[in-house]
């Protein structure tokens, strides 16, 4: 049951901070007329501070600490690293259409980024 809520708040997030992205990033490019590429670096982070502050207080339900800052600081960079290494190997490593190709990549990264903050990022450390 845990892991099924979980998830969900997983996705929840996940959309939120995506919709947080794009609608910050659209606001301080046409409303402030900040760069275009700025404005997409603004909305980026603050994307960023939606999932980690939803992640940690509402997906898993944690003590948010400087380490597990430090720890979604390191897991997003590599998941955004995961992203693009996968489709240039599935873009010069197969036949497939780019459709396929992107859409296995927007597939899998959620499955890896879950994964390295379950395991690793919001991990409670073990009491003894």
């Amino acid at each position: 049951m845990i892991l099924i809520r979980q998830l969900l708040c997983f996705g929840l997030v996940g959309v939120t901070a995506t919709l947080t992205h794009y609608f910050i990033a659209l606001g301080s490019h046409e409303g402030l007329h900040i760069d275009l590429y700025l404005a997409n670096l603004i909305g980026y982070l603050t994307a960023m501070a939606v999932s980690y502050l939803g992640h940690g207080l509402l997906t898993f339900q944690v003590r948010l600490t400087r380490q597990t800052l430090h720890r979604f600081a390191i897991a997003s960079f590599s998941t955004f690293l995961f992203s693009e290494v996968l489709l240039w190997v599935l873009e010069n490593g197969t036949d497939l259409p780019h459709r396929i190709t992107l859409s296995a990549v927007v597939l899998c990264v959620p499955i890896v980024s879950f994964l390295l903050n379950k395991l690793w990022v919001y991990r409670v450390p073990d009491r003894h």
